[in-house]
């Protein structure tokens, strides 16, 4: 029944946003938090396929330069984004304090785990993420099991990691080991020469080409890649819901109430292949991300809070592995062209 409540409300949504944009030559504007240019891309043909008369485009950007891009168009009282999903957690909180958000509980809102939403419906969660280790299928003498498993000479000048002072949830991975292994993890993997790069989409691109072997953080592997993701079973990994909302200034609302409820309904949710935000689904072997004994959900958006602790951190970082250099990598041609894959 409330997957017919859900498709019901999906298509009165769809009429108002033709409503309202009919004509306008306008679109429905997302900025999303990434670290590469096409990583919103299914997510686009999904909704263009679904509901083909709302033109909408989605801009893939650090979420690190959208939030403080957000920040000053609220000051100046005239938005861009209708919605905005990204991984900076503490805005979403930060922006309900400040009575910016516009609440909205589709009817799929119910079905959203607990944890993940705002109890009065500023902002919630449209997707989980995690951050896994990789390591190249051929080349090595044994496969790792753990991330301290490839603090070896085995991997001397063949890491590929992303800075950890670059991102955020990077760097919650860091500073879980710190806190099990101490400091020393930080001087053993500084030894190993690592190359660092912007960006977490890259490294698992790049373990098994031009002699490169690892990478501590990085996106699920596919199959056909030469590289194999991995849940570590000693050592922490990050997983988390990346938040989503619109604000009170937000220009096209249907539309933006349109995206929120299609992108946590059944039918998208369903279709993502594992780790939904629903309670009601059960994805690629009936695991839910969270009974892994090696990460913690929640325990990104504790650390989000903290920016003082974060700052210590990045300053550490780049005290053991010098400063980010680089162009962003949804800028840099040489990350668009590894990403895109030509």
């Amino acid at each position: 029944m409330s997957i017919d409540l859900e498709n019901k409300e999906l298509e009165e949504l769809y009429q108002l946003a033709i409503e309202e944009m009919g004509g306008t030559k306008e679109e429905l504007i997302i900025w999303a938090g990434g670290d590469a240019v096409n990583q919103q891309d299914a997510v686009v043909q999904a909704f263009s396929d679904r509901f083909p008369e709302i033109p909408i485009d989605i801009k893939v950007e650090l979420s690190k330069i959208h939030d403080l891009k957000i920040y000053e168009e609220l000051l100046n009282g005239d938005l861009t984004p209708d919605v905005t999903m990204l991984q900076t957690s503490n805005d979403f909180e930060d922006w309900k304090k400040l009575d910016v958000l516009e609440p909205f509980k589709p009817v799929g809102f119910q079905n959203i785990r607990d944890e993940f939403k705002d109890s009065e419906g500023a902002f919630s969660v449209f997707r989980m993420f995690a951050f896994l280790p990789q390591y190249a299928k051929s080349g090595l003498s044994s496969t790792p099991e753990s991330l301290m498993d490839m603090l070896t000479h085995e991997y001397q000048d063949k890491l590929v990691l992303t800075y950890p002072h670059d991102d955020d949830a990077v760097l919650f991975v860091y500073s879980q080991m710190i806190k099990k292994h101490g400091e020393q993890f930080l001087a053993d993997l500084a030894k190993l020469n690592p190359l660092f790069i912007r960006g977490t989409a890259g490294p698992p691109l790049l373990v098994g080409k031009q002699g490169l072997l690892g990478s501590l953080t990085g996106y699920e592997t596919m199959p056909e890649q030469p590289s194999q993701s991995f849940i570590p079973k000693n050592d922490f990994f990050i997983s988390w819901g990346q938040r989503i909302a619109m604000f009170k200034l937000t220009k096209h609302k249907a539309a933006a109430r349109l995206f929120i409820a299609f992108v946590q309904s059944y039918e998208f949710q369903q279709s993502l292949g594992h780790y939904t935000v629903r309670k009601d689904i059960s994805l690629k072997n009936d695991t839910w991300i969270g009974d892994h004994s090696t990460t913690d959900p929640l325990g990104f958006y504790t650390f989000m809070r903290d920016r003082e602790y974060i700052g210590r951190l990045r300053n550490q970082m780049q005290s053991y592995f010098g400063p980010v250099k680089g162009e962003s990598p949804v800028v840099d041609h040489k990350m668009i062209k590894l990403t895109y894959g030509n």
